[in-house]
């Protein structure tokens, strides 16, 4: 097989008549527009209405190409589209060759006999999609959520990225091009089109991979006769087993191969990650090579055990035969402009979920099947996939026949493209259609009838699943209930939940001590960007809480989300003294949210077996949920999850009427620990009141209350406002874990100038950087005036009286005495 590159160098512009730029493909024409200055940056102020004037009209992408002879030798030549967004005529040489309608799809075409030797030409025209929506809502109104503008009611009809119409998290910003690479393909007699990997475990003993190969021949009679596939399993190099497979009459063929000494595969912070390559060679009677593919894939048992227990029904997720508490993000596209997210991109988003101690990413089904970096990087940090159907908060036209066919040929291709990484832990139908876009009314303004969404989601697609991707489980909703009424859509008994009580419900963080759900795939609490991240989209007069810009970078409730994050922060901590303390302790708040619920779900393991919080990573500068925002900047919310993800957590609770605190240990290491444990009772000078001090053992995958400490006696001493409570976890002298809890809000505590000193030591790119205290400190923030620094550890408590040392990693090169200029250290206090 011979492929032919027709990335680079395009022209762009708009039909009729307007003027050619230079394109770049893979692209989009935003990206085009930007390189040649015509569109300004999206991220600045409210310039995201300027980035809407593309979608009105229609754009042609054009280039020429001269075809390599032995291209033209072959039997068939195919035009290979592996992304166009979203409406697409494709012309080559004067012919339409294809129509395109789906984003999320492989267009394919055989243009053999269309191409000469010499030039050729390519033409691919992008009609504006507005039109083909109001044509679609007038015909048919398909109700659902967010939907911010009326240009755009029709978007469910079209198979494109739902969240470039904009979210609660994002801007309206949908846009067309070739976004995934286009070539040609030359084809002899024959090339590889399928290769299903299936495993099959003895547990402990060997792994079975069977292999089912499938070809598509060139259309004569004998072309699939005689030929075979040579299948290899190696790793690291060397061959773990290799067999040659004859091929029958259709093209089909089945390998089977042992492995006797497996080396398995498994989520982070369970084991390793060891990846085997499978490649498959096509030859010909005389062993020429025809077609070759390889694929990555890790040997593991991973499942969906849900089985009747004592609260219900279990949602937990096994591996190798072991269950685990999953602990992970949502995430959302990184880029409105695909094509520009680089795998260094990924890279950086995945390995600071790796870092914080995540086991689960959530492909939210707003966004796209990702890119293959994506799934590598997953693969290879050990982070699962809970992994969605491109379809969310809308309604489906499951009714219409194209659509329907439509849809099974995206997603055909895209479990078959993706199916072989081990990271893919389980298929969704959609997001949140059940909770409230389903009725059994049927088709009205507000919801759609349960026999068309079953059409989809009950039976379509998991149909699918079962077909193609047979060793993975298939879940219809997210949330969705599976025993009783599918209604109830976060019934604590059985299936998954999404609990927005504190952001759209008004509860209090301690509220969420209540939840008994089997697995919390969604909540979340909002917070702004750090004032170097507001800065880049602000001028200075902007720089005001309820500023026009800042409600504009606001999306959730139409700008009362500023308000509800306001109203927490106050309910929590003192009023900020200015603009920029008011976004830390924005952040602080939306940690403390998650970490209540958080802390609270690893406690009642294994009622609750995942806690998948919202968001990761953000799309442009704005407030959201994200504990990452769009430039990389970990927000204090981050740095709390590496702390509350981490294998060994200590975590306090207290009984306001009762005046105790017990102190929980939670581990996720492999295997049971015996552990030293401590907690001491202080005032705010740092002066210990009382302590406790002993060992536990604590099984893997287990959470338990290992003393109280009664403080009613110290507490007719001290007041509330003046007693801190410390609850540590150590292995050897060193502390893995610490938690802290008082009696009151942060904010009424009567906290004394810490009196923190630290001294700067390291070169080039790491530092260390002591810190001592002679009071406590609570919520110690460490950042690098003007740079970019990411650290080991931030918004992190110092008891007083020890040294804390924190790892520094700045993005640019750096001496010492830079990082002693630049370095600031606060607490809350300074707030």
């Amino acid at each position: 097989m011979i492929k032919f590159s027709l990335n680079g160098a395009w022209t762009v512009g708009k039909t009729p008549g307007g003027k050619r730029l230079r394109a770049t493909v893979p692209g989009c024409v935003h990206l085009d527009l930007l390189a040649k200055g015509d569109l300004p940056d999206l991220n600045w102020r409210d310039n995201e209405t300027l980035h809407q004037a593309p979608l009105a009209h229609d754009w042609v992408y054009e280039r020429t190409f001269s075809v390599p002879p032995d291209l033209l030798e072959q039997d068939r030549v195919v035009l290979r589209c592996e992304g166009l967004d979203t409406l697409a005529t494709v012309v080559v040489n004067g012919a339409v060759v294809i129509d395109a309608d789906n984003m999320y799809r492989i267009w394919e075409a055989d243009v053999k006999a269309l191409l000469s030797a010499g030039n050729n030409h390519i033409r691919i025209t992008f009609p504006s999609i507005l039109p083909v929506m109001a044509a679609k809502e007038r015909a048919f109104s398909l109700p659902g959520w967010n939907r911010y503008d009326p240009r755009f009611s029709g978007k469910s009809w079209l198979r494109k990225m739902a969240c470039s119409f904009g979210w609660d998290w994002g801007p309206k910003v949908a846009t067309c091009g070739i976004w995934r690479p286009i070539s040609l393909v030359g084809i002899s007699r024959a090339r590889l089109s399928d290769m299903k990997i299936l495993q099959h475990h003895r547990r402990g003993k060997t792994v079975t991979v069977d292999l089912e190969i499938a070809l598509e021949a060139e259309q004569t009679g004998g072309a699939k006769v005689g030929l075979t596939v040579d299948l290899d399993l190696s790793i690291d190099g060397k061959s773990a087993g290799a067999i040659a497979v004859d091929l029958d009459a259709n093209g089909s063929g089945r390998g089977v191969m042992g492995v006797p000494k497996p080396r398995l595969w498994w989520p982070r912070g369970m084991g390793g990650q060891p990846l085997y390559h499978v490649t498959a060679v096509l030859r010909d009677e005389a062993g020429r090579e025809l077609d070759r593919w390889t694929r990555r894939v890790g040997l593991r048992d991973l499942v969906l055990d849900r089985h009747a227990d004592e609260w219900g029904e279990s949602f937990q997720f096994e591996i190798n035969g072991r269950p685990f508490f999953a602990k992970g993000a949502n995430w959302v596209p990184a880029d409105y402009y695909l094509p520009r997210v680089t795998r260094a991109h990924y890279a950086d988003l995945l390995g600071s979920a790796a870092e914080a101690n995540m086991n689960f990413i959530r492909l939210w089904g707003g966004g796209i099947y990702e890119q293959e970096d994506f799934y590598d990087l997953c693969d290879e940090l050990g982070l699962c996939i809970w992994h969605d159907f491109m379809f969310a908060c809308s309604t489906y036209p499951s009714f219409d026949r194209d659509f329907m066919a439509n849809v099974a040929v995206e997603v055909r291709q895209n479990i078959a493209r993706i199916r072989h990484h081990p990271s893919i832990a389980l298929w969704c139908g959609n997001n949140e259609i059940e909770q409230g876009l389903v009725s059994i009314k049927g088709w009205n303004e507000s919801s759609m009838s349960w026999a068309d969404y079953s059409r989809l989601f009950d039976v379509m697609l998991p149909d699918l699943c079962r077909e193609l991707d047979p060793q993975r489980p298939y879940w219809p909703c997210s949330p969705h209930t599976p025993r009783g009424d599918r209604a109830n859509f976060n019934d604590a008994a059985s299936g998954d939940a999404h609990c927005w009580d504190v952001w759209f419900g008004g509860k209090s963080f301690e509220h969420q001590r209540n939840w008994n759900h089997r697995f919390m795939s969604e909540f979340g609490f909002q917070s702004f960007p750090e004032p170097r991240t507001v800065e880049a989209y602000t001028e200075p007069g902007d720089r005001n809480l309820t500023s026009r810009i800042m409600d504009w970078h606001q999306r959730s409730g139409g700008g009362l989300g500023n308000k509800t994050i306001f109203a927490y922060l106050l309910d929590w901590f003192r009023f900020p003294k200015d603009f920029a303390n008011t976004l830390w302790m924005s952040q602080l708040t939306q940690a403390l949210c998650v970490q209540y619920a958080t802390e609270h779900g690893r406690r009642i393991q294994p009622r609750m077996m995942g806690i998948i919080y919202w968001q990761i990573n953000d799309i442009w500068p704005c407030a959201s949920w994200s504990s990452i925002d769009v430039f990389g900047r970990w927000k204090a919310l981050h740095y709390l999850a590496k702390r509350f993800f981490a294998p060994v957590m200590a975590s306090l609770l207290e009984d306001a009427h009762a005046k105790t605190m017990t102190l929980h240990v939670s581990n996720h290491e492999p295997v049971g620990r015996k552990l030293v444990w401590q907690l001491r009772a202080t005032d705010t000078r740092g002066k210990v009141l009382a302590m406790a001090r002993g060992t536990a053992s604590v099984a893997s995958q287990t959470n338990r209350a290992v003393h109280t400490l009664d403080c009613s006696a110290i507490l007719t001493g001290v007041p509330e406002h003046g007693l801190l409570v410390w609850g540590e976890v150590l292995d050897g002298k060193r502390v893995i874990s610490r938690s802290l809890n008082t009696f009151c809000k942060p904010k009424h505590l009567d906290l004394l100038a810490p009196g923190m000193t630290w001294a700067v030591t390291g070169q080039d790119d790491a530092f260390l950087i002591t810190l001592h205290a002679r009071h406590p400190a609570l919520w110690v923030r460490l950042e690098l005036d003007g740079a970019d620094c990411r650290f080991s550890d931030n918004f992190f408590h110092c008891a007083g009286k020890e040294a804390v040392t924190v790892t520094a990693l700045p993005k640019d090169r750096m001496t010492v005495a830079e990082v002693k200029r630049r370095l600031r250290v606060t607490s809350l206090i300074d707030t």
